[in-house]
């Protein structure tokens, strides 16, 4: 069933961490390709690692005749396949081109709430897109052109954006599925998909590391799964259970603020008055879609649809 507005308000909250988190994953990312291992194979061992540490807990569900979330391949073609083209996307294209044209995802999302969830388009909904959008636009230097699709980067951003969309509403519209279904199936597909993507014939993909270098990065890769990746998994994909896939969107815009305010923090990276009104965009767009658009008294009473995983 539905969850009700205020039973909205704390999934939305856990959203905008597990933003916050993301925004901060420019740091180990950093660190990794200044230490030799290139960004495309970091995000491979990244998405590969979580899957290697919650292996022996799907063998145990499976050896009991329990689903591991393997099952779930359609879904998580989608919650995966979005993070490792977004991430392969930041190499091949510019930063802000990626940035943008992955989070015009609530566009996405809200089509598909009104086409398969039959959710009503409200005033509310398009002011926070609306915003979301700008926001993002002025914050990362729009030069009054749009920014459309160029070269691969731009592609796998704008895929990695539809991906989402679609993989965050059939999670929605699936609640018999369990958290760790979604949380296994997800890092599973973004390992497959991100080691498809890194060994393709691109020079700026990088090279795969060696053994030593493996061997090397695997505690750091080990403590990141353990201690960052799969409990900030858990709190996206507990809270994209229960939120509408368009405001998982806009509230998933507010990745991008703690990016650049932590950028600015940590590193000689600008934050001037464009930074801080595109942040105040961003974050009164995530106001208004929680505050403002609230689900109504028959969308409350309303079952969720089904699809199949």
């Amino acid at each position: 069933m539905l969850t009700s507005e205020r039973g909205q308000l704390l999934p939305s909250m856990l959203l905008v961490l597990s933003a916050a988190f993301w925004g901060l994953f420019w740091i180990p990312l950093r660190a990794f390709e200044s230490a030799g291992l290139s960004a495309a194979w970091a995000g491979v061992g990244q998405f590969l690692t979580p899957c290697l540490v919650l292996l022996p807990i799907a063998v145990w569900l499976a050896a009991r005749g329990k689903p591991t979330g393997l099952g779930c391949w359609k879904t998580a073609i989608f919650t995966g396949g979005a993070f490792a083209l977004y991430t392969d996307s930041l190499l091949l294209t510019e930063v802000a081109r990626a940035l943008i044209l992955f989070y015009v995802s609530p566009v996405w999302s809200t089509a598909l709430e009104v086409m398969l969830m039959k959710r009503r388009l409200t005033a509310a909904r398009v002011l926070a897109i609306v915003m979301g959008l700008a926001g993002l636009y002025v914050i990362l230097g729009g030069n009054g052109d749009l920014p459309l699709p160029r070269n691969a980067g731009d592609w796998m951003a704008l895929l990695a954006g539809m991906f989402w969309a679609y993989g965050s509403t059939r999670i929605r519209m699936s609640p018999e599925v369990t958290l760790f279904e979604n949380v296994f199936s997800f890092f599973t597909f973004a390992a497959l998909i991100g080691l498809a993507v890194a060994l393709l014939p691109i020079a700026a993909l990088g090279q795969p590391p060696s053994t030593d270098e493996t061997l090397r990065f695997l505690p750091w890769l080990l403590l990141i799964a353990i201690g960052f990746l799969i409990p900030v998994m858990y709190m996206q994909l507990y809270a994209v259970k229960l939120v509408d896939p368009g405001r998982v969107g806009i509230l998933f815009q507010s990745e991008v603020v703690f990016g650049i305010v932590s950028a600015a923090i940590l590193t000689d990276e600008p934050f001037g008055w464009q930074e801080g009104i595109g942040a105040t965009l961003v974050v009164a767009a995530s106001l208004t879609e929680v505050a403002i658009n609230r689900p109504s008294s028959a969308r409350r009473r309303k079952k969720t649809g089904h699809v199949a995983t």
